[in-house]
């Protein structure tokens, strides 16, 4: 039998994928991600409606490759066809959980922070298609809301997408201004999902450094393997995490933190589900937040 050929992924396959199949994620996995509130699903499917609406344009059609074609195409004809994915195929289900709790832990941590009083002025790093800022932005009203992408093309769609949902789109700057902002305290909380473990690790050590010392809030997503024979590049493996612990400061809250929060994250998946044991044999995600 012909190996089934390969598609090709083109600059927005990955972060529309995330976004579309997120909303049908959230909805099957409910049981196993922190509770979101009707306003912030309803905004999730408006998002991707936007989302469709932007990019079936010709002038985007460059930056999707035959992945992305397929699933706005799939999309566009059926409503059900990302539910069908999230069910059937081949690595949707198991990387859509992860999606979905890695963006209801970032909406929790966001809503708890702001309902205990706590004045946000917040960058979410590697924002991609993400709905998450603009989100925390309509429900709570946040102006200091801003967002990081390196790929120009990927802020334009955001910022349109967000513009059409809600009137407004968070601010982007690049990750050097951010840290120039939070420098003269005009930054305090960011939320980076998905976009440290594409960044070479001595650069993620400085970058968890910096904000170890210059964020009073944060949740940061690394990723982690203790099987040193099999490690991804930009992956900790136990030497290099415990280079990392001795120096920061403030470890043992961090520590204490991270263990609870990946515990949580390992319990979901597992119960979401149990046959699964992929991000305890390979390279999985241990979050640190304060």
């Amino acid at each position: 039998m012909a190996k089934k050929k390969e598609l090709s992924y083109g600059l927005m396959d990955i972060p529309l994928s995330c976004s579309v199949f997120l909303e049908p994620a959230l909805k099957k996995y409910v049981s196993n991600i922190s509770p979101l509130t009707y306003e912030t699903k309803k905004f999730v499917h408006e998002w991707n409606l936007a989302l469709m609406d932007i990019l079936k344009k010709s002038r985007y059609n460059i930056h999707l490759g035959e992945m992305g074609q397929k699933i706005l195409a799939g999309t566009m004809k059926s409503e059900h066809f990302p539910a069908k994915c999230v069910e059937t195929a081949r690595s949707v289900p198991l990387h859509s959980l992860h999606y979905a709790i890695r963006f209801s832990e970032s909406v929790d941590f966001l809503s708890t922070k702001i309902k205990g009083g706590a004045d946000i002025k917040f960058v979410d790093f590697g924002c991609g298609f993400s709905p998450l800022a603009p989100i925390i932005q309509s429900e709570y009203n946040i102006s200091d809301t801003y967002c990081i992408d390196n790929k120009p093309e990927i802020i334009e769609v955001y910022s349109l997408v967000s513009e059409k949902v809600s009137g407004r789109s968070p601010k982007s700057v690049s990750w050097e201004t951010a840290k120039q902002m939070a420098a003269s305290k005009n930054l305090n909380t960011i939320v980076a999902m998905g976009v440290l473990p594409y960044i070479p690790l001595e650069e993620q050590v400085s970058d968890l450094k910096f904000i170890n010392a210059n964020f009073p809030n944060f949740l940061v997503e690394i990723k982690y393997n203790n099987n040193s024979e099999n490690v991804g590049e930009n992956v900790f493996d136990l030497k290099r995490l415990q280079k990392l612990r001795l120096s920061v400061e403030n470890t043992k809250t961090i520590e204490t933190t991270m263990i609870q929060n990946s515990l949580r994250y390992l319990h979901r998946f597992m119960c979401a589900m149990p046959g699964k044991k992929y991000f305890l044999e390979n390279d999985r995600s241990l979050f640190l937040s304060r």
